[in-house]
């Protein structure tokens, strides 16, 4: 078994964790980070700018500039393929045993591989593990798996990045339509909270659609729209212009002659239908799969929603000398992540002081 000793471990290697060990580096403070998988960059990677006529600020380019930091970047050691056991607490150092995980040959060049069972002592410990995507499959009355032609947005996401629409017959289809708050906001879920993100990224990805196919009709059913600032207000008249907003959560997606066909009740309250050639569902955001897992091995408090730590806005998790970062404490964008990552950092930073204080102190 190897031993390693470094004043901070992050756990998470997505766009939170990497955010966090640069902001210690940049500071001159050492850190190793572990990801469970075998690459560095959780989902982001998998996100496409979707910038049309100027940046919408979504925040997928900064996971390159983030990673082309990290390989100039000493003091920040990252390990792949490597999962957190098992966790204890004594005379003020964190002892978490990582273990090796399968290689599924996809080979990180920023990030070692972790060869054996390794113990990380640290004096900090920065939990970013991300977030788990809702599974549509446990909203059945929306078709996903079974109705050709439903998609969920991060699949849609992914076509687009290949530069492609194809619908439910394997051509570019003549309409879209973007269902919202898909296990969120649910009170049959007990999902009672907002995702926050949901609204901006599948109407960025609707731009995307109208820049990239213009004669294809985008409708947006939602509850209502939620903003994130100034360009947002600016932005929005426009796509009421370019979009067919819808304020109803359909009620069933089922296979039509054409395609999916959504229905839902409109503004008098009387049902009516439409089909689509390719139906998106914005999945929402849920607690990470190791947030029960986690929990019991630090300690740590869980939030109404289930996300780890204790608030939306900070750091703290509950536990001492553990922190909290990006969506693994609840639902947020790209940039917001990266900036709550600064906060997890310096949190960790001044629990050092504090430590390294008391210590010259007896």
């Amino acid at each position: 078994m190897t031993i390693i000793s470094t004043p901070v471990l992050i756990l998470g290697g997505g766009v939170a964790g990497v955010s966090a060990a640069l902001e210690l580096a940049r500071r001159g403070v050492p850190s190793v980070l572990a990801e469970k998988g075998p690459r560095l960059g959780g989902r982001v990677r998998d996100f496409c700018c979707k910038a049309t006529q100027a940046c919408v600020h979504c925040g997928a380019c900064r996971l390159g500039d983030l990673l082309a930091e990290a390989a100039a970047r000493p003091e920040a050691a990252f390990r792949s393929l490597a999962l957190a056991a098992e966790a204890q607490r004594e005379g003020g150092v964190w002892q978490v045993e990582l273990r090796p995980q399968p290689d599924e040959g996809e080979a990180d060049p920023l990030a070692q591989p972790l060869a054996e069972k390794t113990t990380v002592n640290a004096q900090a410990v920065i939990l970013a593990v991300g977030y788990e995507p809702f599974d549509p499959r446990r909203k059945t009355r929306f078709g996903y798996g079974r109705v050709p032609g439903v998609m969920t947005a991060l699949e849609l996401e992914a076509m687009l990045g290949q530069g492609v629409l194809v619908g439910h017959d394997g051509q570019p289809p003549e309409s879209v339509a973007f269902i919202q708050c898909v296990g969120s906001r649910d009170e049959s879920l007990g999902n009672l909270y907002c995702s926050r993100v949901c609204c901006g990224f599948a109407l960025d990805m609707a731009g995307l659609i109208k820049e990239g196919w213009p004669e294809t009709a985008v409708t947006f059913f939602h509850m209502d729209v939620q903003g994130y600032g100034p360009s947002w207000e600016e932005a929005l008249p426009h796509m009421r212009q370019a979009i067919d907003f819808v304020r109803a959560m359909p009620g069933e997606v089922s296979a039509g002659e054409n395609g999916p066909r959504v229905c839902f009740a409109g503004p008098d309250g009387q049902p009516r239908s439409r089909e689509f050639g390719l139906v998106a569902l914005s999945q929402g955001l849920t607690p990470p799969a190791s947030a029960g897992a986690l929990s019991e091995m630090f300690g740590l408090n869980r939030n109404q929603d289930g996300f780890l730590g204790e608030d939306a806005a900070l750091a703290v998790s509950g536990a001492q000398g553990v922190f909290v970062a990006g969506t693994a404490q609840g639902p947020r964008g790209i940039v917001e992540s990266i900036d709550h990552a600064a906060l997890a950092a310096g949190a960790a930073m001044e629990s050092l002081f504090r430590a390294g204080k008391e210590a010259a102190h007896g």
